[in-house]
């Protein structure tokens, strides 16, 4: 190469480097002043922000134990709620994939005892949450990880007479007890512990090695301690089971979930077939897993978590743009937090708490 246009090429790389050090400097800025200068109490927890491969932004606040003094960092681990149901439908959809399930299949054919009325409700409506079916999550009981089936079959006989709320695919109504099936399912399918099932479907193929089922009582490395705010401060919370299985019970970190949502972009666990399948909204806006709207003129799959202690948000846009939010205080509203931070990274003002409308409502 002629030394003139070498060096030529090696400016243009370090000007580009500069420009976007400046930028990711300018990005840092801008989301630590709206942290700090939001309405309510301080944030606490990881927000991690990437666009394709490249982090644009991967900073941790507040406090993982605020009795010892121990602040949180980008490797700690967070109860994700809800952001538990697209992956546990990626496992699902891996099966699927697979042959060894089928979205006609009626769930009925994975349980020991069924109601007559639950007859024609299949996996897509457990899935798209459209199967009628009560939510008795509230009847299951603390219980271990691997209490799942006989834990949902008591449930079960207790409303062997119930009636659907609507017809099966009518009627969206978000529902819990919809993914806890699907996890009984993953069992009899998987002919393993739905533990081991997302293990081997998911976390492995993902590379996601800090994820796993959170277990209260046991001693976990890398675990924050959940919190709730009274008048302004934190509480500690009352620590109990769960029960939330594959509902809403994994433990996970802020690049544990960007690896998931990675691997799916990249065809790594779900054919593109099963990916488009899996993110064209339904009723209530509702994929398989996700939600799914037009927001700041873009399609964003989004899936919020809340559980004692923890809030957390999943967001994916359609320019690649994945924004991450994890939180150990529950009172955090993560996807209005969620919302706002990403409009700064789109160059737009964070104006939901200033007009008291939801920043992130579907596009007209």
């Amino acid at each position: 190469m002629n030394r003139s246009i070498g060096t030529a090429v090696a400016v243009l790389v370090a000007a580009i480097a500069f420009t976007m050090s400046r930028h990711a400097q300018g990005l840092s800025d801008r989301i630590d002043l709206y942290l700090s200068e939001r309405p309510g109490a301080p944030f606490s927890g990881v927000v991690l922000i990437a666009r394709d491969d490249s982090v644009l932004f991967e900073r941790a606040y507040g406090m993982a134990d605020a009795e010892l003094g121990v602040r949180n960092t980008i490797a700690h681990r967070f109860n994700i709620g809800s952001i538990t149901k697209p992956i546990t439908a990626t496992a699902i959809l891996r099966l699927i994939n697979r042959g060894t399930l089928g979205l006609a299949d009626p769930v009925c054919r994975y349980l020991p005892r069924c109601p007559d009325p639950w007859r024609n409700v299949t996996l897509l409506h457990l899935l798209t949450h459209t199967s009628g079916i009560p939510d008795l999550f509230g009847d299951l009981p603390s219980a271990p990880a691997d209490s799942l089936r006989p834990v949902v079959n008591a449930a079960i006989d207790r409303h062997l007479s119930d009636t659907l709320r609507a017809v099966p695919g009518t009627r969206y109504a978000y529902s819990n007890f919809n993914y806890i099936l699907l996890g009984y399912v993953l069992e009899v399918a998987g002919r393993t512990p739905w533990t081991v099932t997302l293990d081997r479907e998911v976390f492995a193929p993902a590379g996601m090695a800090d994820t796993e089922y959170d277990d209260v009582w046991r001693v976990l490395p890398a675990r924050v301690r959940g919190y709730e705010l009274q008048d302004g401060q934190l509480r500690n919370i009352r620590y109990h089971d769960h029960a939330a299985y594959t509902a809403g019970g994994l433990l996970s970190t802020a690049r544990d979930l960007l690896r998931f949502d990675r691997a799916l972009a990249s065809g790594t666990l779900l054919p593109d077939s099963l990916v488009r399948l899996m993110t064209t909204p339904g009723l209530g806006d509702y994929a398989l897993g996700w939600q799914v709207i037009r927001v700041f003129g873009r399609t964003l799959r989004n899936h919020t978590g809340g559980v004692t202690g923890f809030a957390s948000h999943l967001a994916h846009y359609d320019d690649g743009t994945t924004l991450i939010l994890l939180s150990n205080v529950e009172d955090e509203p993560a996807k209005s937090t969620a919302c706002d931070i990403a409009a700064i990274v789109f160059g737009l003002a964070p104006s939901a708490r200033d007009s008291g409308q939801p920043l992130c409502r579907p596009d007209p």
